[in-house]
């Protein structure tokens, strides 16, 4: 029995209405699944709403990921706790697409794991970055420094220490139309 065995939910079970199933994904589980989430530790509950044609099994998931930061690439921890749905239907063959999973009647077995990786994914912020000030000092000093490049200025000492962001109304697009003036 393999360790991704552990998420597999028997949907043949005579008991399956009303019954929990808790899970952990740690980091072994994460680097199986390829994907952004690097490290972490999340506690689901898997609980079984109905059956009959179709199952329906809430997932409710907390703990931290570890992904990396956008903007320094550095690990970022963040905080998970999401409650989701999963419609489930036992059919001729394996199908994943819309709303329902189809999951064949001669398996009878559906595994968690992916489900629950990508509700944590989908719960996670589309900008994943750490706090104004906490990001990798080194990166952020060469960002700065080709973002100087890029933008045609001098490179000169007062630039490496700033962060990108502090001046934003110089480097903004339109601080060279600030000094223009119009004679009515």
């Amino acid at each position: 029995m393999g360790k991704m065995d552990t998420y597999n939910i028997d949907l043949l079970s005579q008991q399956l209405k009303g019954e929990s199933f808790e899970m952990h994904l740690d980091d072994d589980v994460f680097a199986s699944i390829e994907g952004l989430i690097q490290k972490g530790s999340i506690d689901s509950t898997v609980k079984c709403l109905s059956v009959g044609t179709m199952f329906r099994f809430q997932i409710h998931s907390e703990g931290t990921v570890i992904v990396p930061c956008d903007r320094c690439l550095s690990d970022l921890e963040l905080r998970i706790d999401t409650t989701d749905e999963l419609m489930v239907k036992l059919g001729d063959e394996y199908s994943d697409e819309g709303d329902c999973v189809i999951v064949p009647e001669s398996e009878g077995m559906i595994n968690m794991a992916q489900y629950i990786y990508e509700y944590i994914a989908l719960s996670m912020p589309i900008t994943c970055c750490h706090e104004p000030g906490k990001c990798d000092d080194a990166m952020m000093a060469e960002l700065v420094k080709h973002q100087a490049a890029r933008s045609g200025q001098e490179d000169d000492e007062s630039n490496d220490s700033t962060e990108i962001g502090d001046d934003a109304d110089n480097n903004s697009p339109f601080a060279a139309l600030k000094g223009l003036k119009f004679d009515d």
